[in-house]
């Protein structure tokens, strides 16, 4: 039997976890990691609009071990069958599968959410996740350390969408019907190979590339092509609820192996632009020299992450980065678009300027009341915490949520995402993150974008950003090469359901 000493990691806005323990197996080399798990405002609803559709939200759990208490933490390699697990009355478990470098199968993770209908504050008493120790090489004399880890994260389920909003005003690079430009473009299918400019038939336009960064590599007389394998949105996927928050961010980077993975994912360094600071810059609070890292508002969505940092986290947890399509479905869901809309779907915004009760505390709410977004340059130089604008009672608007209740995707910091606008973010096919990083801290998974960013761009602007550049198909940024640490820059990851 192995002999376990247990750690237990809050890992998301609102989620707990707690009462990590041992449960024996009566298979060999396995044994079941149980723990409670709880958050704030879980829902799970089915409506008809557009189609018939039911969401929800789910925590992310995963485990880290290491068998000395002074070594590296390793990604645990838990039970491939849902069946295998133990979850509470009125809640469901599905695994999140990756392959190893041997081939090998195995569970990264699942997902705990609710399995009917309800909504508020949610308790699950005894989860039991079933981890093979034996395949990781941990022997039953040895004495581990465990962590279990949450991430909130939204169910985005398959169906057609719209790229493009048909604006006809400030062009930024929107996605379009051939050379239509004013017609949105209705992804239909996953596994296909669409036509990107050319203005033929059929062909997946982006206004000329009017008013882009970094113009695409196709246009309305240059033709390109989307691979089938690109991950287009159609199929469902989950996408965290939140931006990386400075408390996730944290506890990620005090489980990285040595200084060299730390050093080379130091936010408070002046690599890559950085903060070059450990005390607060632009509201990041962040600070590390030696040892542990610290962070003095864990709620604040975490700042100063770049390409290689973002998907360093994203590999860590099992998870992948997101493409431009993707983010445009998490926005829009299947609804017709609104030309110039934001994030929750109409043109109504409202900047924050300030807080009702203590900054970095997690509990202070935005001012003016009815601020729905952080942008402009108006009063908050940096980013605010995360989910900082939805109650019990806001709506979708009030709140600056998405069409299945993702929070800010307009605003507060920039989202990082695969590209569709050039061969390298093309090339992405959608594979996941194994838990692992390499010996100098940067995400191992194949045909990723790689380290420089090459492959990836911006979408839905930031806190220092007009509203041009917070509409949901705005395309300003969204070839922009950028491989550095920038002050409204964040990173939000998915991945698809299995």
């Amino acid at each position: 039997m192995v002999a376990f000493v247990f750690g237990q990691t809050a890992f998301a806005a609102n989620v707990a976890v707690t009462n990590v323990t041992l449960i024996p197996c009566v298979d060999s080399g396995q044994v079941f990691v149980q723990c409670d798990v709880s958050w704030d405002a879980s829902w799970r609803a089915s409506w008809t609009e557009s189609g018939t559709w039911t969401n929800w939200d789910a925590a992310w759990l995963f485990v880290k071990y290491r068998t000395s208490s002074t070594g590296a933490w390793n990604h645990a390699s838990l039970s491939t069958h849902a069946g295998e697990y133990t979850s509470p009355a009125g809640s469901a478990i599905s695994v999140g599968l990756s392959t190893n470098s041997g081939g090998t199968n195995f569970g990264c993770g699942v997902f705990l959410y609710r399995s009917n209908e309800g909504s508020g504050s949610w308790t699950n008493t005894g989860v039991k996740l079933r981890w093979r120790y034996a395949d990781d090489g941990v022997a039953n004399t040895a004495r581990v350390d465990v962590s279990v880890h949450a991430i909130e994260m939204v169910y985005v389920p398959q169906g057609s969408f719209y790229v493009g909003d048909g604006t006809a005003a400030n062009i930024a690079g929107q996605f379009c019907s051939n050379t239509t430009g004013t017609v949105a473009f209705q992804i239909t299918n996953e596994n296909y190979t669409i036509t990107l400019g050319g203005g033929a038939a059929g062909s997946l336009g982006n206004n000329n590339a009017s008013g882009m960064w970094t113009a695409d590599d196709f246009n309305n007389a240059t033709p390109n092509t989307l691979p089938a394998a690109f991950p287009k949105g159609y199929n469902a996927f989950y996408c965290m609820k939140y931006e990386i928050s400075e408390g996730q961010w944290v506890s990620f980077f005090n489980m990285l192996a040595d200084n060299t993975q730390k050093t080379n994912r130091d936010v408070t360094s002046n690599v890559n632009g950085g903060k070059n600071n450990d005390g607060v810059v632009f509201r990041n609070t962040v600070a590390w020299t030696t040892g542990d890292a610290t962070t003095a508002a864990p709620d604040r969505a975490c700042n100063y992450l770049s390409w290689a940092d973002g998907v360093a986290y994203a590999d860590w947890a099992g998870l992948r980065p997101m493409t431009e399509m993707e983010f445009e479905k998490a926005c829009r869901g299947p609804l017709t678009p609104v030309a110039n809309e934001y994030a929750w779907g109409t043109t109504v915004i409202t900047d924050i300027t300030g807080f009702s009760g203590t900054d970095g505390s997690g509990t202070e709410t935005a001012s003016p009341a009815n601020a729905n977004c952080n942008y402009n340059n108006n009063g908050i130089l940096g980013s605010v915490r995360c989910g900082i604008y939805a109650t019990s009672t806001s709506g979708r608007e009030a709140s600056g949520a998405t069409y299945w209740g993702v929070m800010e995707m307009s605003g507060n910091l920039w989202e990082r995402s695969a590209t569709v606008g050039n061969t390298t973010g093309r090339a992405f096919a959608g594979s996941l993150g194994d838990g692992k990083l390499n010996a100098t801290g940067d995400a191992n998974a194949d045909y990723w974008p790689g380290t420089s960013a090459s492959g990836a761009g911006f979408r839905g602007g930031s806190w220092p950003d007009t509203t041009i550049n917070l509409r949901s198909s705005g395309r300003g940024g969204a070839t922009v090469a950028d491989s550095s640490r920038v002050s409204y820059s964040g990173f939000r990851a998915v991945r698809q359901a299995q």
